[in-house]
């Protein structure tokens, strides 16, 4: 390797100038160093008493600029969290929600405040009115509890009014009775007074009490009748029609209930809830007879299957097998159609089944 490779890179020479009154000549190269060292000082005085730089030297533009990154990485920086968008009240029309959708998030953010505040305010109204509804409630069925306990005792207390009358005041029948008790006895008036005061109050509360029952057993039982005919009238297509319900409920009441036995004070007691009538009344045991009776006939008349006609033979000639029988059994169901009569869906019956065994 060369000298040139091998040695450190040689420093700059800085040149100082010489006084003219300089020497011409030193005796030794020492003392020609140390006069060019004073000689520089001279010259540079600030630069032997400059302190060393502590800064850091200057970055080139190139280092000043921000490193790069790879373009499929994200950038250090944190992205912002979703935000949640704002339902509308659930109370508005689809328009106004729609509208709502548009606004700024801060009004939303106000309105659904206010929202929330008028629905917490319209839920506790509705709790206080349910709560006092709930109490009002409360007190009415005790009251009405005392009311019934009241009632169911007037009766008694009644009784032991006329019993304590008859035991104390038995004397005392008549206006002369009492104007001879005002003038003998004043005291003894004036208790025979308060008991009958007494007795006219709670007399009065009995027929007030007797009263209420009986408007409100007439409620219920229009209430139970008209359920009972819209029922009725779904079994009967004639009970709704006006006129021809009334025409089969007057027929029943001049027909059909007299021939049973129905008398027409009874029949009216009956219509008004007064009177109940009971399934083992004869009566009405022989009404589910006769009902029995004609789903015989209606299940016989299903059953009746109509043969077609036989065909036209020539004079003379002989009849098939079981000809008469064909003809008799189609005789009878056109007359069952027409009567219903049990009679005829009996024979009719017998000849079916008697054809059957003969096949």
């Amino acid at each position: 390797m060369t000298d040139e490779t091998n040695s450190a890179p040689a420093e700059p020479i800085t040149a100082v100038a010489l006084p003219a009154d300089a020497p011409a000549s030193f005796n030794s190269a020492e003392s020609a160093a140390k006069y060019m060292i004073s000689q520089r000082g001279k010259q540079n005085p600030s630069a032997e008493r400059a302190e060393p730089a502590t800064a850091d030297p200057e970055l080139s533009e190139s280092d000043n600029a921000a490193p790069e990154t790879d373009p499929g990485e994200e950038p250090d920086a944190a992205d912002p969290q979703a935000i949640e968008p704002i339902e509308p009240p659930r109370s508005w029309t689809k328009a106004e929600k729609d509208r709502f959708a548009t606004l700024p998030r801060e009004t939303q953010e106000y309105l659904h405040s206010r929202e929330q505040e008028r629905e917490r305010e319209f839920r506790r109204s509705q709790n206080e009115v349910a709560d006092q509804r709930k109490a009002i409630a409360a007190e009415r069925e005790a009251a009405a509890k005392v009311r019934q306990q009241y009632e169911a005792q007037l009766p008694i207390l009644m009784q032991t009014l006329r019993d304590a009358q008859q035991s104390a005041f038995s004397d005392i029948r008549t206006i002369d009775d009492v104007q001879r008790l005002v003038a003998e006895d004043p005291l003894r008036y004036l208790q025979w007074q308060a008991h009958q005061t007494k007795l006219q109050a709670v007399n009065a509360d009995l027929e007030r009490s007797r009263g209420q029952q009986a408007q409100a057993e007439q409620s219920r039982w229009a209430e139970h009748v008209s359920k009972e005919n819209e029922l009725a009238a779904e079994f009967i297509p004639e009970l709704a029609d006006k006129v021809k319900g009334l025409a089969l409920t007057t027929r029943v009441a001049r027909e059909l209930l007299p021939e049973l036995g129905f008398k027409p004070d009874e029949l009216a007691a009956l219509a008004s809830g007064k009177e109940r009538l009971s399934i083992y009344d004869h009566r009405v045991q022989r009404l589910l007879a006769t009902a029995l009776k004609y789903a015989d006939v209606q299940k016989a008349s299903k059953a009746a299957v109509a043969k077609p006609l036989p065909p036209v033979q020539r004079p003379g000639t002989a009849r098939p097998s079981g000809q008469a029988n064909s003809e008799r059994i189609q005789a009878l169901t056109e007359q069952l159609n027409q009567t219903g009569s049990l009679k005829v869906a009996q024979e009719l019956r017998a000849l079916q089944a008697s054809q059957r065994r003969a096949s």
